[in-house]
């Protein structure tokens, strides 16, 4: 849907409640922002900052998104800051009310100049937030979140904005430093960030940001909010594109086919949606649902662009975000005996062993969940990436190509569990000349498979074994 008429607000701070179990922020990071951040406590002694001493500070699963949007009058732009706080992160203490927890946040911006250096700090905000709620059990529900929203008027440029959140009752501080790019939004056309939408309210004009950046595989779809500023009135495009992208934003680069080849590729594009629309002199609102028929577990780039009816881009935004997988417990709990077996490809036979010879299954579980903590490379956290991200390509693999054994215990079920989904899948039907087969192409580690299906049933056997030299593309 889009709207361009309706004014939507943020909902201030209260309780969220939310299925989504992982805290992360998505605004990339490149290496050289990277390297300055180590320099953010020298640079904040430097100008007389206060922080907490360094054994207070600790890292959090408290959430940040940082959108930028034109300021009134044109005279630079307006940043909202949203903070999303585990209510399990908080300490209560019994009051009249109830339970009650405080907590402090703090912003600091500090600018960089061109040459990659921190120079200095240009904005500082604090502001509180209070929690009350009725019973001791709703302070320990791990999906349960504080909301807060802030705003700033800051000029375009990067900056680091190092966010702290100190606990009241407890006095623990934690911290999250982010190098952010602040768009100039001046121009006669211009386009706000996109921010990922959690719930909007139409009769009350009010949205809630989904902060984590995350979207469960199982929602069926989501929905985005942005502006767009106009100066003049004149028609426009303006296009919608999904593109899967790597982990660490980049895009996946297309592969091109000979001239008449009868092979199909898979493409990185998951959505796409282009429309004529009429800009008038304003501030226009948008809330746009995105299906999400063709999308895979991954990590996905969203860009909105309004250009000329000639092509000429006037505006662009981007987001990425990640669609995690939302079926483990079930696929887990469904059946453990068989989750255990699957971690073939992933454990060693005297590991597995352990795990299945314990005398009951309490035990059996136990051993299970310790050999996935073991692997987990964000311990102390809600999610174990590893541990989703596997019995994900197991489940994938079952429902792509089981047929008369499972799909996780064929050639491409395994290169699938063991590689991931590949960047591309070239597919050549059956002809008098040639077998069916599929290329499967892996660019970042320079590997590509072959499966023939021999038959002509659909059993496709893999080429050469995935240690064999020939499976290297360079």
């Amino acid at each position: 849907m889009i709207d361009g008429d309706k004014r939507y607000s943020v909902s201030g701070h209260a309780v969220k409640r939310s299925s989504t179990l992982f805290a992360g922020n998505f605004k990339r990071e490149s290496e050289v922002l990277v390297k300055l951040l180590r320099a953010a406590w020298i640079l904040a002694i430097a100008i007389g900052t206060v922080f907490p001493s360094l054994g207070q500070v600790s890292t959090s699963d408290f959430d940040v998104d940082i959108v930028s949007a034109r300021s009134e009058g044109k005279k630079g732009t307006r940043v909202d800051l949203y903070t999303q706080v585990p209510v399990t992160q908080m300490s209560f203490i019994n009051t009249p009310n109830g339970f009650t927890a405080g907590y402090e946040v703090k912003l600091n911006a500090i600018e960089i100049s061109e040459d990659n250096r921190l120079r200095n700090l240009v904005q500082s905000k604090i502001w509180d937030a209070t929690l009350v709620v009725t019973s001791y059990a709703e302070t320990q529900l791990e999906d349960q979140f504080d909301f807060t929203t802030q705003s700033i008027d800051i000029m375009p440029g990067r900056y680091v904005f190092e966010i702290q959140v100190s606990d009241r009752n407890s006095s623990k501080t934690y911290l999250r430093t982010l190098p952010i790019d602040v768009r100039d939004m001046s121009s006669d056309v211009a386009i706000s960030d996109i921010t990922l939408l959690k719930s909007y309210d139409e009769a009350k004009f009010t949205i809630v940001p989904r902060i984590t950046g995350r979207v469960g595989s199982e929602e069926g779809g989501f929905k985005v909010f942005y502006e767009l500023y106009s100066d003049g009135e004149k028609d426009v495009l303006i296009t919608q594109e999904v593109r899967r992208s790597r982990e660490d934003g980049s895009p996946v680069v297309a592969v091109s086919t000979p001239k008449g080849s009868l092979e199909s590729v898979e493409t990185d594009l998951a959505y796409s949606k282009q429309e004529m629309v009429f800009l008038g002199r304003s501030r226009s609102q948008y809330i746009v649902t995105v299906p999400m028929d063709d999308f895979k577990v991954g990590t996905y780039q969203m860009v909105v662009s309004v250009s000329e009816l000639d092509g000429e881009v006037l505006a662009t935004a981007e987001r990425r975000f990640v669609v995690e997988w939302t079926g483990l417990t079930e696929h887990i709990e469904g059946n453990i005996d068989e989750a255990i077996a699957q971690m073939e490809y992933v454990a060693k036979k005297r590991e597995m062993s352990f795990i299945q010879d314990a005398q009951n299954d309490v035990e059996r579980f136990q051993r299970f969940r310790s050999f996935w903590d073991r692997h987990d490379p964000t311990p102390g956290t809600l999610r174990n990436e590893r541990m989703e991200e596997y019995y994900y390509r197991i489940a994938s693999a079952n429902r792509n190509y089981g047929g008369t054994d499972d799909g996780w215990k064929t050639d491409r079920g395994f290169v699938l569990v063991r590689f991931g989904e590949p960047d591309f899948i070239r597919r050549k039907p059956h002809s008098f000349d040639y077998e069916p087969y599929e290329v499967w192409e892996y660019q970042q580690i320079g590997r590509q498979f072959i499966f023939v299906d021999k038959t002509g049933f659909g059993d496709y056997q893999l080429l050469v074994p995935v240690w064999d030299e020939r499976t290297r593309l360079y």
